[in-house]
């Protein structure tokens, strides 16, 4: 099961999506993570903005990838699940799976996740820099 897990998270998600899953903070910044000044005339968004766009789409990825394997294997095996019970179950596993990419309903301390908001990122420059500024 592990690494049935891991392929469609490999083959889906890319490295900027992976490393914005848990960006928190109320800083301005580009929907590519560069930070936003006062005379910017691009579109902007908070960092938890664009945290929450990145789990969204990772999620939604990887849910149609493990659904269309799913559909693959069963029907190779020759099983029929109804499309009920598929969907019901990608719902619930897309919603976990949301949760926990994002991280914070696993916050014992609320003041956790301010460090979170404080984590470096091994991502690229641009979002170094909304870390360094959100600190």
């Amino acid at each position: 099961m592990r690494h049935a897990k891991k392929a469609p998270t490999n083959w889906v998600q890319g490295s900027k999506t992976a490393s914005r899953k848990r960006l928190y903070g109320k800083d301005l910044v580009h929907a590519d993570g560069s930070p936003a000044t006062a005379d910017s005339t691009r579109p902007t968004m908070t960092t938890s903005t664009l945290g929450r766009r990145a789990v969204v789409c990772h999620v939604a990825s990887y849910t149609a990838v493990q659904l269309g394997a799913t559909v693959g294997i069963t029907r190779a095996f020759g099983y029929r699940v109804t499309p009920t019970a598929l969907l019901a179950g990608a719902a619930i596993n897309a919603g976990t799976h949301a949760a926990i990419d994002r991280g914070a309903f696993l916050l014992w301390d609320p003041g956790e996740l301010h460090l979170m908001q404080a984590r470096p990122l091994a991502a690229g420059p641009e979002l170094q820099e909304v870390y360094r500024l959100a600190a």
